[in-house]
């Protein structure tokens, strides 16, 4: 029975006198990090397929202000609405533009009364130079003999008087003619104020933010309604600036909705000729075809394939990859302090099996930690 005993007694002791695996890995300060491996990012040549996401946008956005003063006595909707063009979308106070308008009739009706008058008047000037209101209007009958008395005393030139009559009375038929004119041009601008009250749609399209609410008042300038197309949407998408050479306008390219999960072929109709100075990447836009099933602010994917030059792209083992807050990451060991450094980066096309190459965000020669863990942070010395 004894005999039985001791072996387990044995090996009971051997176990507690013996330091564990874990206590053997603490001693060793440099045994937690060999567990990680370091590589420096290669190169390839490739004729690269990137995806990169975008987002659906309406192909115009514009912002409706008001250009009259007044009430808003009605509005035709709220955000998400659809409007035809040439729907009212906002309905501003009238009367007092009514009012304005109806003067303006009244002076037009005096100006033509004035016009006539000055018109008679001077038709008068050149048919009866000789009347005279003092005679009654009796031409000639006196002025036989007064006017050779007045030529001969030097009192007086008739024909000259009647040549400052006539100017006199065309002078004023010109100055009714301009007063009908500026009258008219008065009920011209007020019937378009009177246009400006009704805010329409300027084209198919649904209302993005409504900047005003029934009875408030608003001024001329202030922004009513933020209205944007729907009928002609595109995808915007931020290309890094080595690819955008390999784009070209007119062309189509493969663009996944996923809101629609479908693939349709968009034409490329815009580069933008400046670059994003912290992004280095441009921005392009891709017109979708008529009739997607897509949202505005949808996400977009667009295939575009880089022309082999010889450049040199970065790749890296899959693993190495880490996502966090839903975009991709690697661990960079930073040369001068040999500590980690997260950094975020651009994926491209699967090379292989198991690695990916890097439109942006890392460089060849680079080191970076290939079996990164989730208890990994910036600032770890490697």
């Amino acid at each position: 029975m004894n005999s039985s005993i001791a072996p387990l007694l044995t090996s009971v002791l051997l176990a507690f006198s013996l330091p564990s695996q874990g206590q053997t890995f603490g001693q060793n300060p440099e045994g937690f990090d060999s567990v990680y491996s370091i590589q420096t990012v290669s190169g390839m040549s490739l004729d690269k397929r990137a995806l990169l996401g975008g987002k659906v946008i309406s192909s115009a956005v514009v912002s409706l202000s008001a250009q009259v003063s007044g009430d808003v006595l009605s509005l035709g909707g709220k955000e998400g609405d659809m409007f035809t063009k040439g729907s009212t979308l906002v309905t501003l106070e009238q009367e007092s533009i009514q009012a304005q308008r109806d003067s303006a009739y009244a002076e037009i009706a005096s100006a033509n009364e004035a016009l006539r008058n000055a018109g008679v008047q001077y038709s008068q000037s050149i048919v009866s130079p000789n009347s005279n209101a003092m005679f009654g209007g009796i031409p000639g009958m006196f002025s036989m003999f007064t006017d050779p008395m007045l030529k001969m005393s030097g009192q007086g030139n008739p024909e000259f008087d009647k040549f400052a009559n006539r100017t006199t009375r065309y002078t004023n038929y010109q100055q009714a003619k301009n007063k009908l004119k500026q009258a008219e041009l008065k009920l011209k601008q007020v019937e378009s104020r009177l246009k400006d009250a009704n805010v329409v749609a300027p084209f198919d399209g649904v209302i993005v933010v409504k900047g005003v609410n029934q009875g408030d008042v608003v001024q001329p300038g202030q922004i009513l309604i933020k209205f944007a197309n729907i009928k002609d949407l595109q995808v915007e998408v931020n290309v890094p600036s080595r690819l955008v050479r390999s784009l070209k306008l007119n062309k189509k390219y493969r663009i996944k909705l996923d809101m629609a999960n479908i693939v349709v072929n968009a034409t490329l109709s815009q580069i933008y000729p400046i670059a994003d100075n912290n992004k280095h990447s441009v921005k392009v836009k891709f017109d979708l075809p008529m009739n997607v099933p897509v949202l505005a602010g949808a996400y977009a994917e667009v295939e575009i394939f880089e022309t082999d030059s010889g450049v040199l792209t970065p790749v890296l083992p899959e693993k190495a990859i880490m996502w966090r807050s839903s975009l991709p990451s690697v661990f960079v060991i930073n040369p001068k302090t040999n500590q980690t450094e997260l950094r975020f980066i651009r994926l491209g096309e699967q090379v292989g099996k198991s690695k990916k190459s890097v439109l942006s965000g890392l460089k060849i020669g680079e080191k970076i930690v290939t079996n990164p863990n989730i208890l990994m942070v910036s600032g770890m010395n490697i």
